[in-house]
């Protein structure tokens, strides 16, 4: 078998076994993300929690995230059962790509702690930024492309840096730069939390100490004085 035969087959076989992947794996990841946004959007809409800024906050990522699943696994497990139709029509490629970047662009960025009215005011801004940022998709995507590695992908190569870059930067590296930087934060001020709490304890301990011991002493001393009492008479 020559050299190129044997990467011809090696690439039909992996091939098949992301076939395989994509039919059956992404089906177990489609019904645990619908069953779970689920029952926590039919939980934490309860009034009773409602109120509290971390359930709305919870609330609204767990409906963006359910869009974000519907949108853009069910086209993906199409295309390995039936034809993709965001293949070859033009709307629903612009459509599943604007839903899916801008949705998966709300979800880490609604994660953030405050009171309630901040937190719907947070969310509402960044809804709006998710939705405006991805606006020129309606413009770039198109459907039926050959010369590109996706059908559905940006026309034009300015097209394509500019929504890869964006989501790149806005979706996964603002995201995670954050959530480190406030990781970060959080430790550094739970470690001068816990010193304040170590000084004003010691504060505290001592002037009891100096207390009991000047009490024994004093309880010393007044037993000695009784001692040496019948001794003088």
């Amino acid at each position: 078998m020559s050299q190129s035969s044997y990467n011809e087959s090696l690439i039909i076989e992996l091939d098949s076994v992301l076939t395989q992947f994509n039919r059956y794996v992404l089906i177990i990841i489609l019904l645990f993300g619908i069953v779970g946004n689920i029952l926590n959007i039919i939980v934490l809409s309860q009034r009773s929690l409602r109120a509290n800024p971390c359930t709305w906050i919870f609330l609204v990522a767990s409906i963006v995230n359910l869009i974000s699943i519907l949108t853009g696994l069910i086209t993906r497990m199409l295309s390995d059962w039936v034809a993709d139709p965001t293949t070859y029509i033009r709307w629903v490629c612009r459509l599943r790509a604007y839903a899916v970047s801008s949705t998966r662009t709300m979800a880490p960025w609604c994660r953030r702690k405050s009171t309630l009215k901040n937190a719907q005011r947070w969310t509402a801004v960044i809804i709006s930024l998710s939705i405006l940022l991805y606006a020129q998709m309606f413009y770039c995507y198109e459907a039926n492309l050959t010369d590109t590695s996706l059908q559905c992908y940006g026309k034009t190569v300015v097209c394509r840096y500019l929504t890869d870059v964006s989501f790149a930067a806005i979706t996964i590296t603002l995201p995670l730069f954050t959530m480190v930087l406030f990781g970060l934060l959080t430790g550094a001020n739970v470690r001068k939390s816990q010193r304040c709490i170590q000084t004003l304890t010691a504060r505290n301990v001592n002037p009891t100490v100096n207390k009991s011991s000047r009490a024994q002493n004093e309880n010393s001393e007044g037993r000695a004085t009784q001692k040496a009492d019948p001794s003088l008479l």
